[in-house]
């Protein structure tokens, strides 16, 4: 009779001390007074809103309410039409947007005094915490190393193989694609404008330069789309035995669909590189909801935050505590490997440019 009314005493404490959200004690461990009042003012606003792709909507805000007992206003838009947004509004000092989720190329903002630092903002030890990031830290997009915090990381830049056309061996470096019995037969993401198309090109430029750039391209007849599902149909069908600059999240549907003839395989003289697809977060500054603001960051960058993001958009957490998505092998970092990195302010700022005026000499403008 004591111990279960010890059992039962201390389950009511507990759950008076939780207050209105069920599910704190986990990712909220050894939190101080400070995260205390920041969830309370944040509840007091009652929402935060949050700019990021249609994948993301369910899962954020399901979990962002459960975790906390406030809601999600979600913005669910392309990440271009985001960025967009976010510049006329953060230009404008007409901000409606607390959080925004897209790539690197928001560091622009930064660099012009439109953002808030988000690392003094993150209270959780579970978060702040180096051995739950995989590397030892938190990955920062900008230089300041505060801005821009990534959540997730993939490997780009893997050729997709129709293996009932392109058999084992065939196809093992980025040079065998440039051989002759394979002109007219490769399909692209266009590389001139936004999307999966540009890390394979600028990838590629990195690699073995602007000449071989031209030539693989225009000299090999790639057909180029901007249909990220198209390219994926198109190899499995055999229209285009190889592919390039498809996504983690078509060729895993496919996949899951039954096609069996499809299969992202990494070079030997190029195993890819890493990019976060639209992991990277950031806050504007003028945001309507700042205290929501601050504990969505927080919670974003916690285990159950990027359990949420892996779930919606398929492609592995930084967190180590995160187990990654059932999705090819391949597409997962491997430890020891040096992948090049794209998502960064330098690559922004340096190698962009250069890789623009490249493609733009050698297939025009977009």
């Amino acid at each position: 009779m004591f111990g279960g009314g010890a059992r039962g005493f201390g389950a009511a404490l507990g759950m008076l001390l939780l207050g209105a959200a069920p599910c704190l004690a986990d990712w909220q461990d050894g939190a101080g007074p400070d995260w205390q009042r920041l969830l309370a003012a944040a509840r007091t606003e009652g929402k935060v809103v949050v700019g990021g792709g249609p994948d993301l909507a369910k899962t954020f805000s399901d979990g962002f309410r459960r975790d906390t007992g406030i809601s999600v206003e979600f913005l669910a838009a392309p990440y271009r039409e985001l960025s967009a947004r976010l510049n006329r509004e953060a230009r404008a000092g007409q901000v409606t947007m607390d959080v925004v989720f897209g790539g690197y190329s928001d560091v622009a903002l930064v660099r012009s005094g439109h953002m808030n630092p988000i690392k003094p903002q993150l209270l959780l030890p579970g978060v702040t915490d180096p051995n739950n990031w995989a590397g030892g830290h938190i990955k920062w997009i900008d230089k300041d190393q505060a801005y821009m915090l990534q959540g997730s990381e993939y490997v780009d830049a893997i050729p997709l193989l129709n293996t009932d056309l392109v058999k084992p061996g065939e196809i093992t470096t980025w040079r065998d694609m440039a051989k002759p019995q394979y002109k007219g037969k490769i399909a692209a993401f266009d590389p001139r404008g936004p999307g999966p198309g540009a890390p394979v090109a600028g990838y590629l430029m990195e690699l073995f330069g602007v000449a071989y750039l031209k030539d693989f391209y225009i000299g090999q007849n790639i057909t180029l789309t901007r249909d990220a599902r198209q390219l994926v149909e198109w190899a499995a069908r055999g229209i285009y035995p190889v592919a390039l600059g498809t996504t983690v999240v078509d060729v895993e549907q496919f996949l899951k669909s039954g096609m069996k003839n499809i299969e992202p395989v990494a070079m030997a003289d190029g195993a890819g590189i890493v990019l976060g697809a639209i992991s990277v977060v950031s806050q504007p500054k003028g945001g309507p909801h700042p205290n929501a603001a601050a504990v969505f960051l927080n919670w974003y960058a916690s285990k159950p935050g990027q359990e949420a993001y892996v779930a919606g958009k398929r492609t592995p957490s930084r967190r180590t505590d995160v187990a990654p998505p059932d999705i090819p092998a391949v597409y997962l970092p491997r430890t020891g490997v040096a992948y090049p990195d794209q998502y960064t302010e330098d690559y922004f700022f340096e190698t962009v440019p250069k890789f623009r005026k490249a493609l733009i000499d050698a297939f025009g403008g977009e």
